[in-house]
């Protein structure tokens, strides 16, 4: 493993946050992965982030302006965000199908292979009870393939994948426990992330970018000034607590707690998704009617009948808000890669159901608690934006020490599964919390945090990023 050595000025010039020594006879700093005194907020947990809204910014997403109306959501592309269970990776895993415990080569694939503590921290010793592993963030963006709630049946070619990709978005959202960034001495979004050009075969050489969200953002996902909550939803048929929107139906009444109601036959009527909607609810709904009907307007039969039987097709899941366990038997069927299994995790329809509930032997739950529009459970809908945004150019041209906050890189040797060794290319990103790209809304300093949203566009084919460290940091 080697490390790269940066010229000193250049490292202060870009706010290094490491521990640096001096190289003296070559006068460079060498920049090390800093220690575990430092000041850090990790947000690296797979199941603190959910679904974003439409970030604000007009000149990226004039939609986002747009309220009750569903061109608010027609750039949306697929975008999961997941930790991979060892139990796909492990030797001989009794858990994995038989056909990834002998595929050697997919058990070697950078994006889904299991990444040593060792890899991108050789010089750290590892802590009483601590993993070997480290249990990488994982973004995996599908631009050409719809996002739950993209409602576009026009904008596809014939294979049914959006058209114009590189103008498709996908992000993810969380709340701030500790939203006093400057009285907790925060000042950089820190990440280590593996290079994301490493599979030729993706089509994604040409890159995008990464935008980070700090301050207020809308918990308002499908936009309509309406907090929706699934345990809001009525099970027994009675609808005059219900406001329909373009989007489905919404709660009329605030909620109380977000728990729900544990009565025979009401769990799998409550957990519908945000749009309120069970799929059968979804093909009668007008939106979703006039959304498949201008599909089959642009689809051949072929392709048509094709999707009826992917159970992820619109033709089965209108508004594409499905929930899908990673051992589903559809992809055991199919024989999908360890990634693939993933794309919809993050689905909400359907991710809190009983195994009986569900009909899949292999099913279990993503969460216990109902989805809402309320990421920081407060009880209420936040609208507000008002935000710091960063930009990241995730691009071959630009991924160099010096160059777009990357401000340290390490080149790994690992010996993967099938035998070869892999060249492995980490990078760190350090970006001063007062060198964002632009400011949206009346956001003045860092002391009210309350959320952080990432997204990524700008892409034209499937990208994976893969973080082995997210936080927010301090100085030393």
């Amino acid at each position: 493993m080697k490390r790269i050595i940066i010229n000193s000025l250049l490292a202060l010039s870009l706010f290094v946050v490491s521990t640096s020594c001096n190289d003296s006879k070559s006068g460079n700093t060498v920049i090390d992965e800093p220690e575990n005194s430092r000041t850090a907020i990790d947000i690296s947990f797979p199941f603190a982030w959910s679904l974003a809204s439409v970030p604000a910014d007009p000149e990226l997403f004039p939609e986002a302006s747009l309220t009750n109306d569903v061109t608010y959501g027609k750039n949306r592309a697929l975008l999961a965000w997941y930790t991979i269970d060892r139990l796909f990776t492990q030797r001989n895993s009794p858990g994995a199908p038989g056909y990834i415990n002998n595929d050697m080569d997919a058990l070697s694939y950078p994006y889904a292979r299991e990444v040593a503590f060792s890899e991108v921290f050789p010089d750290r010793e590892l802590e009483n009870g601590e993993s070997s592993v480290i249990e990488t963030l994982n973004l995996s963006f599908y631009p050409r393939e719809r996002g739950p709630y993209n409602l576009d049946g026009s904008n596809v070619d014939q294979d049914g994948y959006l058209l114009n990709p590189e103008r498709r978005w996908g992000g993810i959202m969380r709340k701030m426990l500790n939203t006093d960034l400057e009285q907790a001495g925060i000042k950089y979004i820190q990440f280590w992330l593996l290079d994301p050009f490493m599979d030729p075969e993706l089509d994604n050489q040409t890159g995008g970018y990464l935008y980070f969200n700090l301050g207020e953002v809308s918990e308002d996902v499908l936009k309509d000034g309406l907090l929706s909550y699934e345990n809001g939803l009525t099970y027994n048929g009675d609808n005059t607590y219900v406001t329909h929107t373009v989007w489905g139906k919404v709660p009329s009444q605030a909620p109380l707690m977000y728990a729900f109601d544990n009565s025979n036959g009401s769990r799998i009527l409550q957990d519908v998704g945000l749009d309120g909607l069970t799929d059968q609810a979804e093909f009668e709904h007008p939106t979703y009617a006039k959304f498949l009907n201008e599909l089959r307007a642009v689809l051949p039969e072929s392709k048509i009948i094709a999707m009826l039987d992917d159970p992820f097709s619109p033709f089965n899941d209108p508004a594409g808000d499905n929930y899908a366990y990673y051992l589903n038997n559809y992809y055991d069927y199919q024989r999908f890669a360890i990634n693939g299994r993933y794309k919809h995790y993050n689905g909400t329809e359907g991710n809190s159901l009983s195994q009986s509930d569900a009909g899949d032997s292999q099913y279990q739950t993503s969460r216990s608690t109902p989805n809402a529009e309320d990421i920081n459970l407060d009880l209420t809908l936040n609208e507000d934006e008002r935000f710091f945004q960063y930009r990241i150019a995730i691009r071959p041209d630009f991924m160099e020490v010096g160059k777009n906050f990357i401000t340290d890189k390490l080149v790994a040797k690992v010996h993967v599964r099938n035998g070869q060794t892999q060249e492995a290319t980490w990078y760190q990103f350090t970006i001063p919390l007062n060198q964002y790209q632009k400011k949206v809304g009346s956001i003045q300093d860092f002391s009210n945090i309350r959320y952080v949203r990432m997204f990524m566009t700008g892409f034209k084919g499937i990208t994976h990023l893969r973080f082995a460290t997210l936080e927010l940091a301090g100085d030393e």
